[in-house]
């Protein structure tokens, strides 16, 4: 009965993040999204560290909805490179999802995995298209829109 509660759940989540995706279509709406999987990676953190798992798993469901909304932005503006990014972003929130899933969660393998998250799937990105800091504020790289 738990597992068909958990497997409800994250079916449940997934739907809900392909329905409640938002049209991301200016670079205005984008850099709202950036700042929010920002928010949304920092608490996910701090929940792992924290050992509240059901908080990560809430923003982790923030970041798979952001990141549906990414998907059509790169789609749209036909950067298949960015959509392999952010392809390779979901399949790793979608083992992050397994591992805080567990009836008992491996904290450490939870923070390698979120770790991993942001470093290739945020890195990659902002290492092909963006420029600037957390302090000055990033922009897309000159030509990338």
């Amino acid at each position: 009965m738990r597992q068909f509660l958990l497997c409800a759940s994250a079916l449940g989540v997934l739907l809900g993040a392909g329905v409640l995706a938002q049209n991301v279509t200016t670079v205005e709406e984008y850099a709202q999204l950036m700042k929010a999987n920002a928010q949304a990676v920092g608490g996910m953190n701090k929940a792992i560290g924290s050992g509240t798992y059901a908080d990560a798993r809430m923003s982790l469901a923030t970041l798979r909805k952001n990141y549906m909304a990414l998907q059509g932005f790169w789609t749209d503006k036909k950067r298949d490179d960015a959509v392999v990014i952010v392809k390779d972003g979901l399949t790793r929130l979608d083992a992050l999802d397994k591992t805080l899933s567990a009836a008992t969660v491996d904290q450490m393998a939870a923070q390698a995995a979120a770790k991993e998250f942001g470093g290739a799937t945020c890195g990659a990105c902002h290492k092909l298209y963006r420029e600037g800091d957390a302090q000055s504020g990033f922009k897309f790289k000159a030509g990338v829109i």
